[in-house]
């Protein structure tokens, strides 16, 4: 059982108007097997809200629902230190994901899974946790 952070990108490409088929399996994989710790943080949110349709909101929080862990189920975003953000910005992070980073290695989670080739992906070997992308890890995790 790992804990897993989705970037806001992987909701985004299961349920907005551009989708990715690897990303829509993923929250089907997450839902149906419940084996993993999913985590999520109120600034990945408000990005996936940001970022669909209204029409879509009903669905993204409907999924939320059926794969996030903990009692409130949404992190609050001030639970990351301003100085473990800085750190990733630091390294060249631009600040969203540095947050994102931060909350990461914050509450442990051991896996990240974005699209975000250019940051999460290109700075894997910087992070204290490990990075994939849907495809990789359904490849791994077979249904």
């Amino acid at each position: 059982r790992m804990r897993l952070l989705l970037d806001a990108n992987e909701y985004i490409y299961a349920l907005g108007d551009v989708r990715r088929p690897s990303c829509e399996q993923l929250l089907r994989f997450l839902a149906a097997s419940r084996i993993h710790e999913v985590r999520v943080e109120r600034t990945i949110v408000r990005e996936v809200c940001r970022n669909l349709p209204k029409s879509h909101h009903r669905a993204f929080f409907g999924i939320l629902s059926g794969i996030v862990e903990g009692d409130c189920g949404i992190d609050e975003d001030f639970v990351v230190p301003h100085h473990v953000a800085q750190h990733y910005q630091d390294i060249g992070f631009k600040e969203g994901d540095a947050h994102i980073a931060a909350y990461a290695q914050v509450i442990g989670v051991e896996l990240i899974l974005s699209e975000n080739r250019r940051h999460f992906h290109a700075m894997a070997h910087h992070l204290p946790f490990k990075v994939a992308d849907a495809e990789g890890f359904l490849r791994r995790h077979p249904r």
